[in-house]
């Protein structure tokens, strides 16, 4: 949390006023940069936003918080949609003191969504649908993140409830 504060906190000092909401997108949907840049204001549809044509060449839809609805809602209403942000989001990256691994700038956004909504209580298959990913395998790799990962084997055994 200390990272993503001290991120919304180097974006303030970037001329670029796209790159709020793109990296708002991308911590709120998983959104691939890409994705969220694109975002329109016909893209907000009934309280979220539906990306079209992703990388897997599959249309999806993620519901957003209300305040994260209205923002981005009046934003889009005005300016229709994004500029290009992406080197002001690496020079805010650098700025922040945050470090990422290499070739992993603007997807540590979409890391950072998937492992927040696992450690938060959030169903795998849930989140695959969320990230687009077309197989599960590719979005277990954050199931070891949920806070009671092996503690189901006892949770949901068939022999749990019987004396």
């Amino acid at each position: 949390h200390s990272q993503i504060m001290a991120l919304f906190a180097s974006i303030q000092q970037t001329k670029n006023k796209s790159l709020y909401f793109v990296v708002k997108l991308c911590l709120s949907t998983g959104a691939r940069w890409s994705e969220a840049e694109s975002v329109t204001y016909s893209s907000l549809k009934n309280k979220g936003v539906e990306y079209l044509d992703t990388k897997n060449g599959f249309n999806r839809y993620v519901p957003l918080s209300a305040p994260t609805h209205q923002e981005l809602e009046t934003y889009l209403k005005q300016h229709k949609k994004f500029n290009s942000c992406y080197s002001a989001f690496r020079s805010a990256l650098n700025r922040s003191g945050i470090n990422t691994p290499k070739g992993q700038c603007s997807h540590i956004l979409r890391h950072t969504f998937a492992s927040h909504f696992i450690m938060n209580g959030g169903n795998i298959l849930t989140l695959q649908k969320i990230l687009g990913h077309s197989s599960l395998n590719v979005t277990t790799r954050y199931a070891h993140l949920a806070p009671d990962f092996l503690q189901e084997a006892v949770t949901f055994n068939p022999l749990n409830n019987i004396s």
